[in-house]
């Protein structure tokens, strides 16, 4: 899987208007550790003087005076600087306090810093409401320095759902309307989310230039010239130069060491962990990346929290520890569905739905204010020259009913192009999900097929053999498994409960098991091995003693440990058989009628049996998803009478031959229908 792009977070920051933005390119966000060790950096740094000068004046003033809402905002949004609850109820109050004055700027201000702090909290489709309604209140004020701060805001939400011609539309228009203003200290931190811009859309010159060009500005906030040294850093490390990286970085954390940040934390720490990561320092960058983790999932940070733990399975992959690095890929599928598919697939399009109703709800409301004093004039007329004005009381109530009919339909048709709209963008989420669950499967079937024993280590101790693997889905609940230990060869074919996800990581379960059992138990006997496989899966599946929460799940096998030496076959069987055919004649070797699993009889020991092999003899092992299969030309079950002989049919040809004439006949007989489990058949030649 490549590098997954994901944006995170920047401040463009400014004392009498701010912009809360999007930046953090990518899911590599890192802290860096400089000569002192690793700074902890925890919520944003304030001016406590500021916000005491602020409390003071808002005691000081009335609720009636406009100046207490747009202190009260401003207080808020320095307070979601240390905690963002505090910060949102803060900005609710300025709300309240500027609708109780009908103050349209105060209200722009309220709710845009109400969206930073959803925006901050990962709760996007509320951050674009806020948004929305700020945007409103600023266009009716025509309030064009806080339209830029909006357009901004409006520019990085089309920036993170990858609308990147939206994205740059907003961007350029918010610099232009900073020019406009004349107001170059807002400059940087435009050229620098422009920089962010581009670098998503894969044009890293593009990217940088900006970059440079805010560079050469001033910076009043020293975490934002931060945050634009991390992006040049990004900016190299897609150039895979470490060196370079590292540097930006580390020019980065001085300007910011006094800060103390949850988000720097974060996204510093696992910026740092993805350099050490590629100069293969393997254990500072999980030491770096897992803290990250931990600061993301206690400051509820959806994104950073999703990211760390795409670079933990990226880490655990490159150490070649399979088993956690699909751990953690699988939380992070989970985390960026609910991330990506409804957060960021509904929030530029609610942003720009949400602001054109209300807007055509007023010009709606004007029209018909103006109908009825229109009415009520004709009325007032229509008493002193009644007789007059009868015609064109007509005409006027004809023109009424065709506009209303007008309205009517154009209205109907609005809703129709929405409807069309939000089916198309369903769709859209529905393959991009599937296409996510789909990656996760197929990685989950490469760990898979690393746990199977290779067929190569399977020759170095029988020569003669196949392996027919026919998985229903991508990932199979059947699996093979087999083992040289003290002088036996052990082999064993199973069918779990279940196929797909479910059986496959039973699978697993059942080859950790063998492994543990057999290699460092030191358990030879096949009953005895199977007798320990049914109690470590019984205890797996039981919830400390709770009969309500035990899960029936198992498997059904055959486990044949053979001697070398002596063609000794020992075996045990669950709910199976080993069929072998021995000059033209079938022999059935059979085993006990209960899982390796919780079932009635679990107490019961399983059985062994002996079988002295001959060279020549033909051993076959299968589950039942091959003689199961429904097909033919009446669409009935293959049944296991067929399958032995079909086996007796073909016992003398070579084993690979064998194999395919097994498959052709499977694939004949199911034809158009659809495979209903999975199907394994292994055939050995001694």
């Amino acid at each position: 899987m490549g590098t997954f792009l994901f944006p995170a977070l920047s401040f463009v920051l400014y004392k009498e208007f701010y912009i809360f933005i999007w930046l953090m390119n990518s899911f590599q966000r890192t802290v860096i550790v400089i000569g002192f060790g690793l700074a902890l950096l925890r919520g944003f740094a304030q001016n406590d003087r500021y916000m005491d000068s602020l409390r003071r004046v808002i005691a000081s003033l009335k609720d009636d005076d406009t100046n207490k809402a747009f202190c009260m905002s401003k207080l808020a949004f320095e307070y979601s600087y240390v905690d963002l609850d505090s910060g949102m109820r803060l900005a609710q109050k300025a709300l309240s306090l500027a609708e109780s004055t009908n103050y349209n700027h105060g209200k722009a201000h309220a709710y845009n810093t109400m969206g930073t702090i959803c925006h901050d909290k990962g709760d996007f489709q509320k951050a674009v409401e806020y948004f929305s309604k700020a945007r409103m209140y600023a266009e009716r004020n025509n309030d064009k320095s806080m339209l830029a701060v909006i357009y901004a805001n409006v520019g990085n939400t089309y920036e993170f759902i990858k609308d990147y011609p939206s994205a740059k539309h907003y961007l350029f228009a918010s610099l232009e309307l900073f020019k406009e203003l004349k107001q170059p200290k807002q400059y940087a931190g435009c050229y620098m989310n422009i920089g962010v811009m581009y670098y998503e859309h894969n044009e890293p010159d593009s990217a940088m230039y900006y970059y440079k060009e805010s560079l050469k500005l001033p910076f009043g906030d020293p975490g934002q010239a931060a945050i634009l040294h991390f992006n040049i850093s990004e900016c190299y490390l897609r150039q895979k130069n470490l060196a370079e990286a590292e540097k930006e970085l580390l020019t980065g954390i001085a300007l910011i060491k006094d800060l103390h940040s949850d988000y720097y934390e974060a996204m510093f720490s696992q910026q740092l962990g993805k350099i050490y990561m590629l100069q293969g320092k393997y254990d500072e960058a999980e030491q770096l990346i897992l803290q990250s983790l931990t600061v993301a999932q206690k400051s509820k940070l959806l994104s950073p929290e999703t990211q760390a733990n795409y670079n933990m399975y990226q880490l655990y992959e490159a150490k070649k520890d399979y088993r956690k690095a699909l751990q953690y890929h699988i939380r992070y599928s989970l985390l960026n569905d609910s991330l990506n598919n409804t957060e960021r697939g509904n929030a530029a399009k609610e942003l720009e739905k949400k602001y054109q109703t209300e807007k055509k709800q007023a010009e709606i409301e004007k029209l018909n204010t103006e109908k009825i004093i229109s009415e009520s004039e004709s009325k007032r007329k229509s008493q002193l020259l009644i007789f007059a004005f009868v015609g064109v009381g007509l005409v006027l109530c004809a023109l009424g009913f065709a506009v209303f009919a007008f309205i009517n339909k154009r209205k109907a048709n609005v809703t129709l192009e929405t409807l069309n709209r939000e089916v198309s963008q369903q769709k859209e989420e529905l393959l991009d999900k599937n296409k996510n669950i789909t990656d996760s499967i197929q990685y989950a079937q490469r760990i898979q097929n690393v746990l199977l024993t290779s067929q190569s280590y399977i020759k170095e101790h029988i020569s003669d053999f196949f392996i027919l693997n026919k998985p229903k889905d991508i990932v199979s609940g059947d699996f093979y498994w087999a083992v040289k230990q003290d002088g036996y060869f052990y082999f064993q074919v199973a069918d779990c409960t279940g196929h797909g996800v479910p059986g496959a990581f039973m699978s697993l379960l059942g080859i950790n098991f063998l492994n543990e059992i057999v290699l460092e138990r030191k358990i030879q006997s096949p009953e005895k091995i199977l007798d320990s496989l049914r109690a470590e899966i019984i205890k797996a599946f039981t919830d400390k003693g709770k009969t309500e929460s035990e899960i029936n799940d198992g498997m059904d096998c055959v486990l044949c440990r053979f001697d070398l030496k002596t063609r000794q076959l020992h075996y045990a069987a669950a709910n199976n058989v080993i069929l072998l055919v021995r000059r033209g004649e079938l022999i059935e070797l059979s085993g006990d009628k209960m899982p390796v699993g919780k079932s009635p009889r679990d107490r019961e020991p399983f059985t062994l049996g002996s079988f002295q092999l001959e060279p020549g003899d033909c051993l076959y092992m299968t589950t039942d998803g091959y003689p199961d299969q429904f097909g033919g030309s009446q669409g009935k079950k293959l049944k296991m009478k067929e399958v032995k002989l079909l086996l007796l049919r073909h016992a003398t040809r070579p084993v690979e031959e064998q194999k395919q004439e097994l498959n052709r006949y499977f694939e004949h007989w199911k034809g158009k229908l659809e495979q209903l489990d999975d199907v394994l058949v292994v055939g050995i030649r001694v």
